[in-house]
């Protein structure tokens, strides 16, 4: 429950940030596949294929049917042997690569 609540304030502040930007921005699959390509294809593979054992399989598509929030938490705190990328990349380079990820499947 507790998971829950947490998560749902974080995606009010997230979606809260990028209001107040002014301008929405949709997520570019294209700018996406070169930050996939710099980042994540040692273990995930160049088309989402794993390639370290225990690593999500993205050309399966399992792992893509959690919401964006989820992913974009993943990605930023990172967990097991994946770095995290907060810091690394911009919540909009992150909503980026999920974007590619998406076509993947």
């Amino acid at each position: 429950m507790r998971k829950v609540i947490k998560s749902s304030v974080y995606a009010v502040v997230v979606l809260s940030i990028v209001l107040a930007m002014g301008q929405a921005r949709a997520a570019d699959p294209r700018a996406g596949a070169k930050l996939y390509n710099m980042h994540c294809t040692t273990c995930h593979g160049p088309r989402g294929s794993a390639r370290v054992p225990g690593v999500p399989d993205f050309s399966r598509g399992d792992t893509l049917f959690k919401g964006d929030t989820q992913l974009l938490q993943a990605i930023e705190n990172g967990g097991g042997v994946m770095p995290a990328f907060r810091g690394l990349m911009s919540t909009y380079e992150i909503m980026d690569v999920i974007a590619y990820l998406r076509t993947l499947r």
